[in-house]
């Protein structure tokens, strides 16, 4: 007889592959059961030391105008005619297997990767995003698939993470850096997003994943974007950690921002997108109502097998 250890963030998994479950916090041990007579609520309660009432908490928003539209959007081999369009009041998913095009297609539209055709359009007027600093003046803003390499400086301070992009607004006449104005910027992002840290001294890279990526979208929310796009927004962290990002996305759809987000975890995006953008080989297979699909129509868009038979 063999003992089989499996160790996983993906809870989906554990119905399918254990007997018994081992819940572990922060280095400790905190308990053992049997997989059958313990319920995912609960297992998620023992791993993050509180109550979660939802796994995948969803905010109903009436749909309101069109804030963002993407057309023929190309750009190297891995993004090829991506059309779609985001509106107010939802939060937009996408889907598809690892080198479906998702994560290029995020770079492209906020102009990390040049793009060869497209144009993009946010509030019915074209914008034009040939790099970064033109993306974040318009109102696009991304928020990387790794956040500790492309989304943050680790060895500097929160607050410094929070000033750098945002200097133009806390310098005064004489482009000298106002106290004041830092102290408040810093105070505003720190209590909306409610990030969990001791001082805003403190390096970013000591601050938990979740708390890391609340600072990624704070340095971008003090500039009121308008278009907000997560690549992976929650690789890495814990299940309460994953609900406060999720909870985070719920508030900025709800204040009439455009939310898109990328995620390889298909109850994820099931569960939190209202609409379902699924990709492969480059190219846009398919789009459907998260509420009225299933995990299978999903896969079969992302490998585009039907077209392939």
């Amino acid at each position: 007889m063999r003992l089989i250890t499996n160790i996983s963030h993906r809870l989906e998994e554990l119905q399918h592959i254990v007997d018994r479950v081992t819940i572990m916090r922060d280095g400790q041990y905190i308990t053992a059961m049997n997989y059958d007579e313990v319920t995912m609520d609960e297992i998620i309660s023992y791993m993050v030391g509180r109550e979660i009432n939802e796994q995948f908490p969803r905010v109903e928003c009436k749909k309101g105008k069109k804030i963002f539209e993407v057309k023929n959007l190309n750009a190297g081999k891995m993004v090829r005619n991506i059309n779609f369009s985001v509106f107010e009041g939802e939060i937009v998913g996408f889907a598809g297997l690892m080198g479906a095009g998702r994560t290029e297609t995020t770079r492209a539209i906020f102009g990390v990767d040049p793009k060869t055709s497209g144009e993009i359009y946010l509030d019915g007027q074209q914008v034009k995003i040939h790099c970064p600093m033109d993306a974040i003046k318009a109102g696009v803003v991304l928020a990387p698939e790794d956040r500790k390499k492309d989304g943050l400086c680790t060895k500097l301070s929160v607050r410094d993470n929070l000033i750098l992009p945002n200097l133009d607004l806390v310098c005064n006449k004489l482009n000298i850096i106002s106290s004041e104005k830092e102290r408040q910027l810093c105070d505003k992002e720190i209590e909306e997003l409610k990030i969990k840290t001791p001082n805003v001294n403190v390096d970013a890279g000591n601050l938990s994943g979740g708390n890391q990526q609340k600072v990624v979208v704070g340095k971008w929310l003090a500039r009121n974007s308008r278009v907000v796009i997560f690549d992976e927004p929650t690789r890495g962290i814990d299940v309460g950690a994953k609900v406060e990002i999720y909870n985070l996305m719920n508030a900025l759809k709800q204040k009439g921002i455009a939310v898109m987000f990328v995620s390889s975890e298909m109850p994820e995006v099931m569960g939190i997108a209202d609409r379902v953008i699924v990709m492969c080989d480059g190219k846009i297979t398919g789009e459907v109502m998260a509420n009225e699909t299933t995990q299978n129509e999903i896969l079969t868009l992302a490998t585009n097998f039907e077209k392939k038979q």
